[in-house]
């Protein structure tokens, strides 16, 4: 293991070992951070990253092991002591109370209190608030409800409800996952701030090309070991991949040639509660087309209106050449369109139940006799899609215990099993590792390759100009441009995303 020249870093956990009943998590880990830097932690699903950095917000107890903060052993034993030692996490899912407003948020539960009267001092929360946001650069109304803010804002703000607790280590895990290309931009430039105020920032991901432009130092995590720490400049990002995976990984995007067949989809004029306004476009059999622009750009709501989940709606839908006027979720389902939902979302899964039991979900006559669910049919018909696309897990195992990876692919056979024809697949690789993305992106190609078709929201535009047959951009509703792949550029694309004709 590589660690460096660094005598006095500001943090540092050693030795550090975690199990979980007989599975060791953690095996003696060795981590440094440095004061005022950005360290990238990076490993696959289930190496043992967000294990650690637990250990390091007070959520896990260390089986064994130390760590110190500039050279002083502490104790970390819940949120609140980590909390009071300036170390905050930021987790990939959005923490904040929708339907309060930015200042609320920031200050809940710890709001300041006037002197002499017990009573919440209001201007003040205000003008911290406002401080930060100026400080960052956000031009953002501090009386703004949460719900009414894009995710983008939205991460800002658990940003700014972090320093607000005078953080000195501010933990990022997966910050971009659902962010757009202009939103990460800011949000790096956020990070060079806080940088400069001289907060520590460990930041997870799974996008590789992001850590280069951002991130000071590197620690690859595999199999809950350190296999390398390093600068960023002293490894490329094959290195980074293979120390990751531990091989070599020949292509990333493995697009296939398929040959498309006749027209199965068709959306003309279509129009919703005056957002969703001129969206025209066609997929054909075979096809996977790219849908991709910036936050509130009208991507989610298109589809759920496409699936049935919102509605009415002025155009038409054509599906194999017959016209809908109106849909629902029982039609799109019946016609084999579905919305293949994000795993950070709470539409997905059902994360308390087991895996056979959110993949039959779908199609419950399949395995229904006399209105009674056959479980043996259930356990057999689960158990083949639980092999073909290799989720690693039992049939028994709850949804919410496994890898992001593996709940994409629940997500996945739950709409094999309803013979989808058309899957609307919004971010297929977000938050996860990259041989696991490697595999969701083999699993569309055996769609294709069947007959599917697959329309992709997507914010990765190197996965969208990697795996796409047609690139369609939005911008406030509208569809702006449809790129063929070999023409699509990022610079392109991006102009298009931000209103460009």
């Amino acid at each position: 293991m590589k660690r460096g020249n660094r005598l006095n870093p500001h943090l540092e956990m050693r030795n550090i070992t975690k199990s979980f009943g007989e599975n060791i998590v953690l095996n003696g880990i060795h981590f440094c951070a440095d004061r005022g830097q950005v360290h990238s932690l990076i490993g696959e699903n289930g190496a043992g990253k967000s294990t650690l950095m637990k250990i390091l917000a007070g959520l896990f107890m260390p089986d064994s092991g130390e760590i110190l903060i500039d050279g002083q052993p502490v104790s970390l034993n819940n949120p609140k002591q980590a909390q009071e030692l300036g170390i905050s996490m930021i987790y990939q899912e959005i923490r904040l109370f929708q339907d309060l407003n930015i200042v609320e948020n920031v200050f809940i539960r710890r709001e300041p209190v006037k002197k002499w009267i017990r009573l919440i001092d209001w201007d003040k929360a205000y003008r911290e608030t406002e401080k930060y946001l100026k400080e960052l650069g956000l031009n953002i109304n501090v009386r703004t409800p949460v719900k009414n803010l894009s995710q983008g804002q939205q991460k800002f703000i658990e940003i700014i409800r972090a320093l607000s607790f005078d953080a000195k280590i501010i933990i990022m895990d997966e910050p971009t996952a659902a962010l757009n290309e202009q939103e990460i931009e800011v949000l790096f430039r956020v990070i060079k701030d806080i940088k400069k105020m001289g907060v520590t920032v460990i930041y997870i991901s799974h996008r590789i090309e992001e850590i280069h432009k951002i991130a000071d130092h590197i620690t690859v995590i595999r199999d809950g070991q350190v296999i390398q720490t390093c600068a960023i400049g002293e490894i490329d990002l094959n290195r980074i991949v293979k120390a990751m995976v531990g091989k070599e990984l020949d292509d990333r995007y493995p697009k296939l040639n398929v040959k498309h067949g006749k027209e199965i989809l068709r959306v003309e004029q279509l129009r919703y509660n005056g957002r969703a306004v001129n969206a025209s476009f066609s997929v054909n059999k075979g096809e996977i087309v790219g849908l991709t622009g910036l936050s509130g750009s009208g991507r989610r709501l298109l589809a759920k209106v496409l699936s049935g989940i919102e509605g009415p709606y002025e155009g038409t839908i054509y599906i194999n050449g017959k016209p809908y006027k109106s849909m629902t979720p029982h039609v799109a389902k019946a016609q084999g369109l579905c919305y293949v939902t994000s795993i950070g979302t709470d539409e997905g899964l059902i994360s308390n139940t087991p895996i056979t039991e959110n993949i039959t979900l779908s199609n419950l006559k399949r395995i229904s006799k006399g209105g009674f669910i056959e479980r043996h049919t259930e356990v057999t018909l689960s158990q083949d899609l639980i092999e073909r696309l290799e989720i690693k897990a039992s049939e028994t195992e709850i949804v919410e215990n496994l890898s992001g990876g593996n709940q994409k692919k629940v997500i996945f056979a739950r709409w094999l099993f309803a013979n989808a024809k058309v899957l609307i697949i919004e971010e297929p690789t977000a938050g996860i590792d990259i041989s696991s993305k490697i595999d969701i992106y083999n699993i569309m190609n055996e769609l294709v390759l069947s007959g599917a078709s697959i329309i992709m929201i997507s914010s990765d535009l190197s996965e969208v100009m990697g795996m796409c047959d047609r690139i369609m951009v939005m911008y406030s509703g509208e569809i702006r441009k449809i790129f063929r792949r070999e023409e699509a550029t990022q610079e392109d694309i991006l102009y298009y995303a931000s209103g460009g004709r």
